[in-house]
């Protein structure tokens, strides 16, 4: 059963013309596509209860293998850079992904996920040409 909050996001986020796709049964994880100036980011939204909402960024950047041992660096730099959003590179599956951990209001969880994710798309589209420069630097 989805949370209260995951189905007020939703719904706002209909208004927005902006629709959630639910990636689990219960409707606790919900995603959605955003293109931004150079790429596109997925977005993902785990609900855990009506208050906490873990935000996950992916598949906007694909790192070969030539490129890994530049990546710790970057990380640190853009965590020093981007204090509302952290970025973590994941060796396994080749991709850096963005966070952010919130804690919400029922009363304005949907414009608040909603000003999340924006920030978010703008944080990596901000950083997306550091990011670009230092796979193929």
């Amino acid at each position: 059963m989805a949370t209260m909050a995951a189905k007020m996001v939703s719904a706002y986020f209909e208004t927005r013309e902006t629709p959630l796709q639910a990636v689990t049964e219960s409707g606790d994880v919900l995603t959605c596509g955003w293109d931004f100036q150079g790429g596109s980011i997925r977005l993902f939204f785990f609900f855990d209860d009506d208050a906490h909402v873990h935000t996950q960024g992916v598949q906007f950047a694909k790192i070969p293998e030539s490129a890994y041992d530049k990546m710790y660096k970057l990380m640190n730099d853009l965590n020093a850079k981007y204090k509302l959003a952290k970025f973590v590179f994941d060796a396994e599956r080749g991709d850096i992904k963005v966070e952010d951990d919130a804690v919400v209001s029922l009363d304005t969880c949907g414009e608040e996920m909603f000003e999340i994710m924006i920030r978010i798309v703008k944080i990596v589209e901000d950083a997306f040409p550091t990011i670009q420069r230092a796979i193929w630097a």
